[in-house]
């Protein structure tokens, strides 16, 4: 069971003028899972699990004379069946189909943008996500090497997108008609030496809005680059496009060589980097709002202790001072937003 009331208060000075709205939220499921061990080396796992969901919200303060209370309420059954194979004692495979459900939803922000309306306010349908994923986890040279590889596809139907921006300042939810996604994932532990460790990490996703009737304001400034067709009320047309903020790749890698001392502890350093591939940043696509290639790394070198509880280090983050760009504005010009730049200090845990 969950349950939880929001009230936020929006004030200018000037404008917006003061708003304040309430959204709440209850929900509640019950759920059973069965686990089976078919023979010594096949086991299957089933579950069900029923919720219920509702929202509501209410202006309690807001320019508009009246501002509609909206309620949305849905109630769904999910499942999962999943098989587990012991090839041997290092190596198991597995497959799992799964159904998914995520309740209805209401977006308020736009009251204290929006004085006078009464509807302002947008809200979207449940969404239902049926995924199917099958893969490798294995434990190999003695636990000295772990590599796990996992593919996945999954499709959405109603999927909910938040719309940030456009023509305006504003911030609304939306269904498509339908989502897709398929890619895979792999990771891999490697204890090269008895005190050098190392992990690397790839994914790549790609995904698909499909919906030939959704349309979305582009940029309200005029300034960008439109990359999709558009309809007669210069709206652009979307089907086809990725989801917002889902790199098509990610990899990442780190690795720690540890000194054991004398007298108790472990010198250590270590370094970490990652990489994000192409990312498009709204529901349409322009030339100015898509990167690729972002790129970030670390260092930190410290004494640790791990059975008084401490560790001291020093450290580095955006060790090699890269301009990421992490999203942007698009309703009044082409404001983007970018990472922090290099941090270097020194840090002190302690933990019990």
């Amino acid at each position: 069971s969950f349950d939880s009331t929001v009230v936020i208060t929006t004030q200018g000075p000037g404008f917006p003028p003061l708003t304040t709205i309430e959204n709440a939220n209850e929900s509640w499921a019950v759920f059973g899972q069965v686990s089976y061990d078919l023979t010594d080396r096949l086991n299957l796992t089933g579950g069900v699990r029923y919720t219920e969901d509702e929202r509501n919200f209410r202006a309690i303060a807001a320019a508009a004379a009246t501002v509609n209370p909206t309620r949305v309420k849905d109630e769904d059954v999910s499942w999962d069946i999943s098989a587990l194979y012991k090839v041997n004692p290092e190596v198991n495979v597995y497959v799992r189909v799964a159904d998914g459900f995520r309740g209805p939803t209401i977006q308020g922000r736009d009251v204290a943008f929006s004085p006078g309306s009464v509807d302002a306010q947008t809200t979207a349908d449940s969404e239902d996500i049926l995924s199917f994923e099958a893969g490798i986890k294995t434990a190999l040279l003695n636990n000295r090497a772990r590599i796990n590889i996992a593919g996945y596809h999954y499709r959405v139907d109603n999927q909910q997108f938040s719309i940030i921006g456009g023509a305006g300042n504003l911030s609304q939810v939306i269904n498509a008609d339908r989502g897709v996604g398929y890619g895979f994932e792999a990771d891999a532990e490697f204890l090269l030496l008895d005190n050098w460790f190392m992990s690397l990490g790839f994914s790549f996703n790609d995904t698909e809005i499909r919906d030939d009737q959704l349309a979305t304001d582009p940029c309200g400034s005029g300034l960008c680059t439109v990359l999709d067709p558009l309809n007669g009320f210069g709206q652009a047309l979307v089907d086809g496009n990725p989801f917002p903020n889902a790199p098509l790749t990610t990899f990442n890698a780190f690795t720690e060589y540890t000194i054991p001392l004398p007298f108790g502890g472990d010198l250590f350093v270590n370094t970490d980097w990652a990489l994000q591939g192409e990312t498009n940043f709204f529901l349409y696509e322009a030339e100015e709002f898509t990167v690729s290639g972002n790129f970030e790394g670390g260092a930190r070198i410290g004494y640790r202790d791990t059975e008084r509880g401490y560790e001291v280090a020093v450290f580095a983050r955006n060790i090699t001072n890269e301009e990421n760009l992490r999203g942007a504005i698009d309703f009044n010009n082409l404001t983007g937003f970018i990472n922090e730049p290099r941090v270097i200090g020194a840090q002190l845990t302690f933990s019990r």
